[in-house]
């Protein structure tokens, strides 16, 4: 699940693939050859067990790829959300994202009253015209009035309290890969910046620009 999908290239153009509350999400899935065609049903699951939307997608037998972007009403409600892959009723498989809450809105730290309309989720808990609440008995999906109640105080929160809970979504997805150095470290193993390549402080022959020269030119 991510946004700015490339149908051509088969990829998210959204690198870091973190989705905000006004993002627009796209689920794709990736299937093996098989010898007949088959139906498949997608369900979309907020962070309260609100299910926000779900589709019946028919999968060629040739198909490698399918992908769709439902139009689900924003703002999404941060948290984790939950992605089923269904066949029958039965789970073929299922993936968790996260929407991120907003710690800045226009260049500034967030202020309450925009956080209560960014971080509550969409109006009615409605992310479609249709509901799909009856279909929680067959998913199996309780309503959790604690995942409620916590809901709707996070969608309150600013400052340092939304910092913490902003990286308590984010380090259970996401985990450093490397680290690096800007000035001397007393780590021995320590590796410098400018010399490791992934490091945005890593030279870039290719993206410096000169003064001009009296020619014009930049290189």
């Amino acid at each position: 699940v991510g946004s700015d999908w490339d149908s051509k290239e088969r990829l998210f153009r959204n690198w870091g693939g973190l989705l905000g509350p006004e993002d627009e999400p796209v689920a794709v899935q990736h299937w093996s050859r098989s010898q007949s065609n088959l139906t498949a049903t997608i369900v979309w699951i907020d962070p309260t067990n609100v299910i926000a939307a779900t589709y019946d997608i028919l999968v060629d037998a040739s198909a490698e790829v399918t992908h769709y972007r439902p139009p689900l009403t924003s703002p999404l409600r941060p948290g984790v959300w939950t992605l089923r892959v269904l066949h029958h009723w039965n789970l073929l498989g299922q993936t968790s994202f996260v929407v991120a809450p907003q710690e800045f809105h226009r260049q500034q730290p967030i202020q309450k009253e925009h956080t209560l309309r960014l971080h509550a989720g969409p109006a009615r808990n409605s992310y479609m015209e249709q509901s799909f609440h009856g279909l929680n008995p067959v998913l199996r999906l309780p309503v959790s009035l604690s995942a409620v109640e916590e809901a709707e105080a996070n969608s309150g929160l600013t400052g340092a309290p939304l910092r913490r809970w902003l990286d308590g979504l984010l380090e259970g997805h996401w985990s450093a890969s490397d680290v690096c150095s800007l000035g001397p470290s007393a780590c021995p193993v320590m590796q410098s910046c400018p010399l490791t390549t992934w490091s945005s402080a890593s030279p870039d022959p290719k993206s410096e620009l000169s003064t001009p020269r009296e020619d014009g030119r930049i290189r």
